[in-house]
């Protein structure tokens, strides 16, 4: 086996966290040297990564605002018995434009050392080795101050006993009609409720664009497309849309886990799903990604794992209580009642708290107000009790 000596961070995963993490280190550690490994043919897959501007610290402000595709001051949410208008600007990245910055960066050299910060290397295989070493291909070994895992979720799926999920179906449409709503509707909760908590997802992303995406709760990780379409299609007409074309389409599979995510390779510093860094009740990915892109970003290689470490106890109640969020959505209430959580959530709680639970910043008196107060209907008290003794399966702890 060859061995190589460059680089400082093998970044193993191009998706959303192992890209925010070689562009914050373009920020905070420009000397360094970058190696970002994906082994699909192209970096950030095919998504669009929506979060509150609050989500995102000031500091990060400087290399992170650049990546930002659309911004709405605001947003919708649509239930039963409730309309509401959330003041909290929303935004978002899309694959397209997090893969073209990435490509950027790694394109520019700096003329005093006559080097470029980042290499990428696609369609790669790639096997963690140790701490501070990987290996490309099953011939190539690279040796790094840090080798930071940030492969995404695949481990936290094997495990239905353990973990709901939220699955969602996109379609993004080019209209001959002007769109007639300029803002996001984060939840539109108006569709029959019997086969559990749906809703669609509208982002307008122009006069004439705009995604539409059905996304289901449920204990498999599973979606049903014909209930996405006509969903979808329903909406368009309600719009007022005779003419639509289909640019693109997006699915996946957020898991949504009772108890810890999966270990990572022992010893290896990891990120995003694979490391726990996403919100566990929302399955938004974006405030945590960026925090731990910051940490790893200002540390010395010598002091990432303990940094690291110390955010994720000072954390740990808030991740603990979203955990318990999941256990109560899945375990306590019945599939057709979910929803009135959610109408409840934004109907009492003031968009300081939302911005804080979303931006994974939520207090003790936050917490409390979200589980105090009437509970929806159609407990299952003894479930939830039960949900407690039951083994978490493959791959949690």
């Amino acid at each position: 086996m060859r061995p190589v000596h460059a680089f400082d961070h093998a970044i193993v995963g191009g998706g959303l966290q192992g890209c925010l993490l070689a562009h914050a280190l373009a920020e905070h550690r420009p000397e360094a040297r970058v190696l970002l490994i994906e082994q699909a043919d192209v970096l950030c897959g095919n998504h669009t990564w929506s979060f509150h501007e609050s989500d995102i610290s000031q500091p990060a402000r400087r290399w992170f605002d650049p990546l930002v595709t659309h911004r709405w001051p605001g947003y919708l949410v649509r239930f039963p018995g409730l309309f509401r208008r959330v003041g909290i600007p929303y935004a978002t990245i899309t694959s397209d434009s997090l893969r073209e910055a990435t490509h950027r960066l790694a394109a520019e050299v700096d003329g005093r050392a006559g080097r470029t910060p980042l290499v990428i290397r696609r369609s790669e295989a790639c096997e963690i080795i140790s701490p501070t070493q990987v290996q490309l291909g099953g011939s190539i070994t690279v040796e790094c101050k840090t080798v930071i895992d940030c492969r995404g979720r695949a481990a936290s799926l094997r495990s239905p006993s353990g973990a709901g999920y939220q699955s969602f179906i996109g379609h993004e449409y080019q209209t001959s009609q002007r769109w007639p709503v300029a803002e996001p509707t984060v939840m539109d909760v108006r569709a029959d409720q019997a086969c559990g908590f749906e809703f669609l997802y509208e982002l307008p992303l122009g006069p004439h664009r705009v995604l539409l995406e059905y996304t289901r709760f449920n204990e498999e990780p599973t979606c049903d497309r014909a209930r996405a379409d006509d969903l979808i299609s329903g909406r368009l007409a309600e719009a007022g849309v005779d003419s639509a074309e289909l640019v693109r389409t997006e699915c996946g599979c957020l898991p949504m886990p009772y108890a810890s995510p999966a270990k990572s390779h022992p010893g290896a510093i990891a990120g995003g799903y694979a490391g726990g860094w996403y919100h566990a009740a929302t399955g938004y990915s974006m405030p945590l990604a960026v925090r731990f892109a910051e940490i790893v970003a200002q540390a010395d290689p010598d002091s990432i794992a303990k940094n690291l470490a110390a955010a994720s106890s000072q954390d740990s109640l808030r991740r603990g209580f979203a955990r318990f969020l999941n256990r109560l959505l899945f375990c306590l209430v019945r599939p057709e009642d979910r929803w009135k959580i959610f109408r409840r959530f934004y109907g009492v709680l003031s968009e300081e708290r939302i911005a804080r639970f979303y931006g994974h910043r939520f207090n003790v008196a936050d917490a409390a107000r979200i589980v105090i107060g009437r509970p929806p209907t159609g407990l299952a008290p003894i479930r939830f009790a039960r949900s407690f003794l039951s083994r978490p399966g493959p791959g949690l702890t």
